[in-house]
């Protein structure tokens, strides 16, 4: 299972999950863009990178992710993945270089605005797998 979603009166909260933090994050990605829009139907037509750096792993995820929606919408696109193609630890900073695809949004293909992602609930957790929660103002 990549992710799953879960009950909540006013927002959207989900759980990601990976054999790594770069795997739970893409799947933290897609399922974000899953609320925005569906994901089946939208092809990686077009793509951006993005890059962060925080001092640690849940400033990191929502600074990503904050990313990721901001340049979509700045760039009118639906995204459909990401992919990570750097992750590093070095000297407590975190340091992530992604690629995002997607395909110019067109009304009919979105779903919901999410307006930000947000601290509360946040949590990444790493063990055996990794684990990140995120709760989204939508």
């Amino acid at each position: 299972m990549k992710y799953k979603f879960f009950e909540h009166t006013a927002d959207v909260v989900f759980e990601s999950y990976g054999k790594d933090y770069e795997e739970a994050l893409e799947n933290a990605a897609e399922a974000m863009f899953s609320v925005i829009g569906d994901i089946k139907k939208i092809r990686a037509k077009e793509s951006f990178t993005i890059e962060e750096e925080a001092n640690s792993l849940e400033n990191l995820t929502v600074f990503c992710l904050s990313n990721l929606l901001s340049e979509s919408e700045i760039r009118n696109l639906l995204l459909c993945k990401i992919k990570v193609e750097k992750f590093s630890e070095k000297d407590g900073k975190f340091h992530l270089k992604a690629k995002a695809f997607g395909e110019e949004k067109i009304n009919e293909k979105a779903k919901d605005l999410v307006k930000a992602v947000t601290y509360h609930e946040l949590k990444v957790e790493r063990n055996k797998k990794v684990k990140i929660r995120v709760l989204l103002d939508v």
